[in-house]
């Protein structure tokens, strides 16, 4: 009897809860649970140091995803922007995970910092959904230190530009490199605590020596041989290398060995090439790039893990004494008709911007193009030696067009940094800073009369350092007045290392060759 009472008013309770047939409105559907998606990271800390060109081991990490969903996915990170830069866009690919990488932002002052990124999966754009299980966090060490010195004007840009910052009050000379059988001495390339010098001895061989930079003290050295044609060294993928000619011929070698070691790292490099004066070769990532030919006009580019190069021949009017530029995917070279944007892998020809100011007076060239900060190249026109007079040509890779030349003639190599450019006139001196976007003259210092300025310029973030045949000079870059806050006699090619000593190749006023090293500790 209860039993059969109870069904009725059951029944009625469960069509009220339904609506029923009293005409009330349905219920809304439940709204669906937001799927899990469980994200892991390939890494969840790293430290790194990575160098004020942005040379190093970049902070990055992977994140993979777990789960389905049809809905919109959206990768969000959370980090310092004050310190750090996205490097790359971030994108899923198709095994469904994300790579993120990072760089420091272009104004982050050299030194320590700690920190972290969270990365999580939304629903949309301002992250108001965020599916459960993505969020991870990614904790960073990062040391941003001076990079090293690497090629001519420090790196594969040429640019002579060092972000850090210097106290005159600090300079102080630290020691000096002339040994008695030296007859002639290189400029330097920086890494490793090492400076790179290559002489000439007085039994006619060459070396390549390595200093350590906070002493003088030798670490090592390497005897290349009897050779009367060889280049500054340059410094990257883990080797030191040193262009050398005995001879004219096809099957000259860049000579290769471990920066750390001294020991003899091959393959070694050929080219052709007759009676040549060498600039230092580039290094950029795992190639190796340089200019000769036995006619001259002929880029080399050398792929040291593949082990693998390509050749190409301009049609062009330098024979010797220039290194090319190089970014990720062009290697530029001055042909002196035009400056030739190549393919960096391949070696193919991508264009060929004319050079209407070009001048055929010989066969030698000194200097290199150089990679401005607005979407630029820059180079010295025509034949040239390390102190010709020339005019410097300002090409755009966009429109590939010449943008400017300078008004007058400059003979250093110049450095290039925050919009300027500064650059000398050798005789009568003269330092001038040129706005980079128009070549426009915006301020300029003369030294002493009858001071020569000479070799080339680097440029920091409130110093430019010039040199001429008497000294070297410090100068401010900023505020209205440019008179020099620091001076040291004696001039000569500079480098800046990476623990903050600037090198100075000497000459003795008795020899006409350079045969002594200077070093100023800067901090």
């Amino acid at each position: 009897m209860t039993a059969r009472k109870t069904a009725p008013a059951l029944l009625a309770m469960m069509l009220a809860g339904c609506g029923g047939d009293d005409g009330g409105s349905a219920a809304p559907p439940p709204t669906p649970a937001t799927p899990t998606l469980g994200v892991t990271l390939s890494a969840t800390s790293q430290t790194t140091t990575i160098g004020d060109d942005g040379a190093g081991t970049p902070l990055a990490f992977t994140a993979s995803v777990a789960g389905i969903t049809g809905d919109t996915v959206i990768a969000d990170l959370q980090y310092d922007r004050a310190r750090l830069a996205l490097d790359g866009d971030v994108v899923r690919a198709s095994d469904g995970s994300y790579k993120v990488q990072f760089k420091p932002v272009g104004t982050l002052a050299l030194g320590n910092y700690s920190g972290t990124v969270t990365f999580r999966l939304c629903r949309d754009t301002a992250c108001a959904t965020v599916y459960p299980g993505s969020t991870q966090t990614f904790g960073y060490n990062l040391t941003l230190q001076i990079g090293d010195w690497t090629t001519y004007q420090r790196n594969a840009a040429h640019t002579g530009y060092v972000h850090a910052t210097f106290d005159p009050a600090a300079f102080v000379k630290a020691w000096e490199y002339a040994p008695a059988t030296t007859t002639r001495m290189s400029g330097i390339a920086a890494a490793n605590g090492l400076a790179y010098v290559t002489t000439q001895e007085s039994d006619g061989t060459a070396v390549l020596h390595a200093l350590a930079t906070g002493s003088g003290n030798q670490r090592w050295a390497y005897a290349i041989g009897g050779t009367r044609y060889f280049s500054t060294p340059a410094v990257g993928n883990g080797r030191v290398f040193v262009t050398t000619m005995t001879t004219s011929s096809s099957e000259n070698p860049v000579i290769s060995v471990d920066a750390v070691t001294g020991d003899y790292a091959p393959p070694r490099a050929i080219f052709s090439s007759q009676w040549s004066t060498f600039l230092q070769p580039t290094p950029y990532k795992d190639g190796l790039y340089m200019s000769a030919g036995y006619y001259g006009s002929v880029v080399y580019g050398f792929d040291y893990t593949s082990r693998t190069g390509w050749e190409a021949q301009v049609k062009g009017s330098i024979w010797d004494g220039e290194t090319p530029a190089v970014d990720d995917d062009t290697v530029y070279y001055y042909s002196g008709n035009a400056l030739e944007m190549i393919d960096r892998r391949t070696g193919e020809l991508k264009a060929s911007l004319a050079d209407p100011f070009f001048q055929n007076s010989f066969y030698s060239y000194y200097g290199a193009p150089i990679l401005g900060t607005m979407g630029n190249v820059m180079a010295y026109s025509s034949q040239r030696g390390a102190s010709t007079p020339s005019v410097l040509v300002n090409w755009s890779t966009g429109t590939k067009a010449f943008v400017w030349r300078s008004a007058t003639t400059y003979s250093t190599a110049p450095a290039v940094g925050g919009g300027r450019i500064y650059l000398s006139r050798a005789n009568p001196g003269e330092l001038n800073a040129l706005d980079e976007a128009t070549g426009r003259v915006l301020w300029g210092w003369a030294p002493a009369l009858g001071e020569q300025m000479i070799d080339n310029t680097i440029l920091t973030d409130t110093l430019v350092f010039v040199s001429t045949d008497k000294a070297i000079y410090a100068i401010p870059t900023q505020g209205s007045t440019h008179t020099p806050v620091w001076r040291a006699a004696g001039g000569g090619d500079m480098a800046l290392t990476p623990d903050g000593t600037l090198i100075v190749t000497g000459q003795a006023a008795e020899y006409s060759y350079p045969r002594a090293l200077t070093a100023y500790r800067l901090r």
